[in-house]
């Protein structure tokens, strides 16, 4: 299987592609989307604003992607550019593969959100086998709010999407390369999940 890691100009692309190949992918780096290849991962470091713009310039060759078959993973920043909208560096439209709002943590917590955190598997998706209860990795200030069921949640200050799924895609607010035994654990999820 073959994983393309979306380079914005930003992000630390590195662990995700560790991460990507210990579960057996071949894994290449490309500011290009390029339609031939398996899975495509917006990896999850930036600001909203810009990679949505990056995005946005590359849409011809998203849906050309999509139409011939390639699935896509989003991690952190990544998951939220799915999103309707966000409002990090001011509102700025995402990609709409799900309905909803990306805004800051509501609540009287500590931003940026820093540490682990254990996820509720709301037990439809197959992306989320084997992870209710774990615990996964965050860094973050920012959550979906968004009126569609999200796949997995997670509780800091608000509960807030920790997997989103849908028949093309999947995103995680989590940093599944970073979220040890449990996140190669979902990777596995992702590689058995192309293979269909």
């Amino acid at each position: 299987m073959r994983a393309l890691v979306v380079n914005y100009g930003v992000g630390n692309k590195y662990s995700i592609i560790g991460g990507l190949r210990r579960v057996g992918f071949e894994v290449e780096i490309s500011s290009e989307i390029k339609p031939e290849y398996d899975l495509i991962v917006f990896p999850g470091v930036g600001s909203f604003s810009a990679v949505a713009d990056f995005l946005e310039r590359k849409r011809d060759q998203i849906e050309e992607a999509r139409k011939r078959g390639a699935k896509f993973l989003g991690i952190c920043l990544g998951m939220q550019v799915m999103f309707e909208k966000g409002t990090e560096g001011g509102i700025h439209g995402g990609l709409g593969w799900y309905r909803g709002l990306v805004d800051r943590i509501r609540g009287d917590v500590k931003l940026p959100h820093i540490g682990w955190e254990t996820v509720r598997d709301l037990g439809w998706c197959e992306l989320t086998e084997g992870i209710d209860g774990q615990y996964f990795y965050y860094v973050h200030s920012y959550v979906a709010y968004t009126p569609e069921r999200a796949a997995a949640v997670s509780y800091y200050g608000v509960e807030y999407p920790a997997v989103v799924c849908n028949e093309f895609s999947v995103g995680t607010q989590f940093h599944p390369e970073k979220s040890s035994r449990a996140g190669e654990a979902f990777l596995r999820n992702v590689a058995r999940w192309l293979r269909k």
